[in-house]
């Protein structure tokens, strides 16, 4: 039996099986490093730009990324990729500082495999679709080669493009439809765990590309649980990390706002006075007596909880606010006009294909 296709020919006869391809295979990759580490509390790297690629998977515990304005928020079974002559600086967290391994690479084809690999333009950080003891696995063997031997360098190639290649099965993992019997409440519960992780980079289009599900029926399912549409809880959400913030750190307003997004810090407190009633500055000084935690937050979804998004003094002013990063206000006329759409998808938010 014959199979021809523009790349390779593949035959099978009683006795023998082969593929034969027609033209040079274009993967061109190098190693230049690799490593597992358990970082202390509050480890730093950077800022700097590095000349190779550096993909790393975190196999516990949590830390942040910045690059350039983006800010990564990352726990245990996600992944981040440090590109050549982009400025970053990652810090491991101060109570449950990450684990994680890496392999570093580069060559004339690397940049096409990370693409591939769910990391374009433009990305950093994405959810891990690939158990990470897999790629712990790998860096193990790695690490079992370190000879400057042929036989080594043969073996480390194979191991890294096997790592690239893991790498890039995780990212078709993640894009892949989901089963149409998930449960809305799946679906609001990843929503909510991205929230609460990458609360100050993370844009509403972005979580619902990666759940599987369009936005119009991300927001049905999300103010039927919550009551609040997507945008307005990452909104309040942001709001309650800064009033966490001003209360526990002397940190300035500017580094307040940059770090739940806002870049601009009198965008942020004009935003902040129309949800609570007073600026970010007058909010600090009106903190509890030292040794007196804050008020518990209550959560839009009924549940206690210190990481909830609060309620706000004034609806109205709150959804009206806007995000420089986010465009918050058409974000949430969004949210709105695609309530009136949900007819146009089917009972689990896939758009409806002629």
């Amino acid at each position: 039996m014959d199979w021809d296709s523009e790349d390779f020919t593949y035959y099978k006869a009683e006795h023998v099986t082969s593929l034969k391809y027609h033209r040079k295979q274009p993967i061109e990759i190098y190693t230049t490093a690799f490593g597992v580490e358990q970082c202390a509390p509050k480890f730093t790297v950077g800022p700097w730009a590095r000349k190779n690629y550096h993909l790393h998977v975190i196999l516990s515990g949590k830390g942040t990324l910045r690059v350039g304005e983006r800010l990564y928020h990352l726990h245990g079974n996600q992944t981040f990729l440090l590109k050549p002559q982009e400025t970053v600086l990652y810090q491991a967290d101060a109570k449950d500082p990450w684990r994680y391994c890496w392999v570093s690479f580069n060559g004339p084809t690397a940049e096409k495999c990370m693409d591939a690999a769910g990391f374009p333009e433009g990305v950093n950080a994405r959810d891990c679709y690939v158990d990470a003891s897999e790629f712990l696995m790998l860096v193990w063997k790695l690490l079992g080669c370190g000879g400057n031997t042929l036989q080594n360098e043969l073996l480390r190639l194979s191991l890294t493009t096997e790592f690239i290649a893991l790498m890039i099965e995780s990212g078709l993992r993640g894009t892949q439809p989901r089963r149409h019997d998930d449960s809305p409440d799946l679906y609001v519960d990843h929503a909510l765990d991205v929230i609460r992780h990458q609360y100050a980079s993370v844009k509403i289009s972005d979580i619902a590309k990666r759940i599987g599900i369009n936005r119009s029926y991300l927001t049905s399912i999300f103010k039927k649980r919550t009551g609040l549409s997507p945008q307005e809880y990452l909104l309040r959400y942001r709001l309650s990390k800064a009033c966490q913030l001003l209360l526990t750190t002397s940190q300035p307003i500017q580094e307040v706002a940059r770090q739940i997004g806002y870049e601009n810090p009198m965008t942020f407190s004009k935003m902040f006075k129309s949800a609570y009633g007073v600026s970010p500055s007058a909010y600090r000084a009106q903190a509890p007596a030292p040794g007196m935690p804050p008020s518990p937050v209550c959560d839009p979804a009924g549940r206690a909880d210190n990481d909830a998004a609060p309620h706000s003094r004034d609806d109205t002013a709150n959804t009206a606010a806007q995000s420089p990063r986010d465009n918050t206000a058409e974000d949430m006329r969004n949210d709105n006009a695609n309530d009136t759409r949900n007819h146009e998808t089917d009972n689990h938010g896939r758009e409806e294909t002629t």
